[in-house]
């Protein structure tokens, strides 16, 4: 089977890091590069070193991107993720110093260097994905899709008033969904409508020393995330969502529409649907998705 090629853009972040084992196991990710959100980017950064090492996967590259959002101070989710984003885990691996080149730069370079398109997985605020189309807007053609974990569609009924990615850099939302190119949205409306069952925790034990590792990681994310969905028996998995969305997206329906974000204000946030006159080619987003085949899709990325 050919693999997709990928890069991952990403805030680690708990169900981040079941998101890149996903990913690892699933797809060809070329790079993974990190930006501030769940928790600091100097954070996220070690922690996505981290799972690579831990997964024997060192040798994917992982690049530094922003420290903060376009405008706004930096609102990390220590409520959900822990002050280090990865919980209480131990990994018991040293600190790894970032390069020099910036995420986007590096993506730019990575990108223009493919003799084919790769998709762009975006499961972290999105300033470092702004970025990249502000300062390299020629990369578009070396993308086939840019996937966001990010809002809602609009109109749709959810459990929560915004959503974290957007809320913490709006204006970076906006800016992906005006210029980007084959953007996939999948937001908390779809992710909320696949729960696991807390009492679904010890089957990630049947997965090695990785399973071990995400059952202890997911352990901490359910006592804090538990509830969003309206199921307290239950948590969502979100940013496995936007993995599961690129290599499969035929388990998804989609709807498209042009969108826009609203940037200021208490509904700062909120993504809404851009009015005609604003020209902005549409966004496909994730209406539904099939729940018994995201979950057999989610236990067979893990054994592999």
């Amino acid at each position: 089977m050919n693999k997709k090629q990928v890069i991952l853009d990403m805030d680690p972040g708990i169900d981040d890091a079941l998101a890149l084992v996903a990913a690892l196991n699933r797809l060809n990710v070329l790079g993974v590069s990190t930006v501030a959100g769940n928790a600091t980017q100097e954070q996220t950064f070690q922690n996505a070193h981290r799972i690579l090492q831990f997964t024997r996967h060192s040798t994917v590259p992982v690049v530094s991107g922003a420290d903060r959002p376009l405008f706004y101070p930096l609102l990390t989710a220590e409520d959900i993720h822990g002050f280090s984003g990865m919980g209480a885990y131990n990994w018991k691996a040293p600190d790894v110093s970032p390069g020099d080149e910036l995420a986007w730069n590096w993506m730019a370079r990575r990108l223009t260097a493919l003799s084919h398109p790769c998709h762009l997985i975006a499961t972290g605020p999105l300033t470092n994905i702004a970025m990249l189309l502000w300062s390299h807007p020629e990369v578009q053609s070396q993308l086939t899709s840019i996937s966001c974990m990010a809002g809602a569609l609009p109109g749709t009924k959810m459990d929560k008033t915004f959503e974290f990615n957007v809320y913490v850099d709006p204006h970076a939302a906006d800016v992906v969904f005006r210029y980007g190119h084959d953007v996939h949205l999948i937001g908390i409306n779809a992710a909320h409508s696949a729960l696991l069952p807390l009492s679904e925790l010890e089957r990630f034990k049947k997965y090695g020393r990785v399973g071990h590792m995400l059952f202890d990681l997911l352990g901490f994310y359910a006592e804090h995330a538990r509830g969003e969905g309206g199921d307290p028996s239950a948590m969502p998995l979100d940013d496995a969502m936007v993995v599961a969305a690129t290599d499969a997206p035929e388990m998804f329906q989609w709807e498209e529409m042009p969108l826009t974000v609203v940037r200021e204000g208490p509904l700062r946030g909120t993504v809404v649907v851009a009015p005609y006159e604003s020209k902005r080619a549409p966004v496909k987003i994730a209406t539904t998705v099939d729940v018994s085949q995201f979950f057999e899709w989610l236990w067979a990325s893990l054994d592999e």
